[in-house]
């Protein structure tokens, strides 16, 4: 099945010199060969080599982990329903995924994540992840590739009682897939109006971060270190540019993610076909104990 790529791979090639026709065709080659990796769109992988830089063999590397993660993680992969009434729940009243109404001059795409409903009651780690990896999928589709990625973290109104609600396992398996599955090129991981809870995060999370992945972060106690340095009409009203609040640009995502709901729901069918994979041994993903509450904090 042919997904609704609006951006084609030959326009994909054509606008950037170094994603090259034969490289695709190469990887193509190489998925065949192995029996057990589904068919993919050439879309597909020019996202691969570009989120690799244009390596081949980093990109074959990446796609085997992309697909050895949607059979490991279930919590992320499975059931990729945009109204799913807990996905609903979760987009309408917990959490914001906010990208903002255009780029910035290096030609990044940003978006800004958030709690709506700050209770901690009602905060789903596994669900606020899976709704950001399905309208990942949903924007490639829709936007092409992007020179690169900002994802904000608000941490407004995040507290311990959240932290202490999400699965270390959840957590590690998050870092992992952006580390060394993610088919996008994230540049910078900015965290605003953070506190004590997030340094205990970082903290616990640091054994699952690489050096680049801790190169791209920044940490800032208020919203103007970040968002001062974009233009006014870039920058949400929240944050006192004039773009709409987060809120309304979050509503009118979801409005276009959900529009490719028959789409996600074939993406989440797209997977290793184990039956072929002749005993090789899956990425063990619950070593790690369940949750926040069995740490000790200092």
């Amino acid at each position: 099945m042919k997904f609704p790529w609006k951006v084609t791979a030959e326009q994909e090639c054509a606008k950037d010199p170094k994603l090259k026709l034969e490289d695709i065709q190469k990887i193509q080659e190489w998925m065949k060969s192995t029996e057990y990796l589904p068919q993919v769109d050439d879309e597909l992988i020019c996202h691969f080599l570009h989120a690799c830089f244009y390596d081949v063999e980093q990109a074959k590397k990446t796609i085997e982990t992309f697909f050895n993660y949607r059979a490991t993680m279930p919590d992320f992969f499975d059931n990729w329903d945009p109204n799913a009434k807990e996905m609903q729940e979760v987009v309408n009243d917990i959490i914001i995924a906010a990208p903002l109404p255009q780029l910035t001059e290096e030609g990044h795409r940003v978006i800004v994540c958030k709690l709506n409903d700050v209770s901690p009651e009602r905060f789903v780690y596994a669900l606020c992840v899976k709704w950001m990896f399905m309208s990942s999928m949903h924007t490639m589709w829709d936007k092409g590739i992007m020179n690169g990625y900002v994802i904000v973290y608000d941490a407004t109104g995040y507290t311990m009682s959240h932290l202490l609600k999400c699965s270390l396992t959840n957590v590690r398996n998050y870092i992992n897939y952006g580390k060394n599955a993610s088919p996008i090129r994230v540049v910078k991981i900015v965290f605003i109006n953070t506190s004590s809870v997030i340094k205990k995060l970082m903290t616990l999370a640091r054994p699952f971060l690489n050096k680049d992945l801790v190169n791209m972060m920044s940490f800032h106690t208020s919203a103007e270190p970040y968002f001062g340095g974009l233009p006014p009409e870039m920058v949400p009203e929240d944050y006192n540019g004039t773009a709409p609040p987060v809120l309304s640009l979050h509503r009118e995502s979801v409005k276009s993610v959900i529009s490719s709901r028959e789409w996600l729901l074939e993406e989440e069918k797209v997977r290793i076909n184990e039956a072929k994979k002749q005993g090789k041994s899956k990425k063990d993903t619950s070593q790690l104990e369940d949750s926040f509450t069995k740490l000790e904090f200092d």
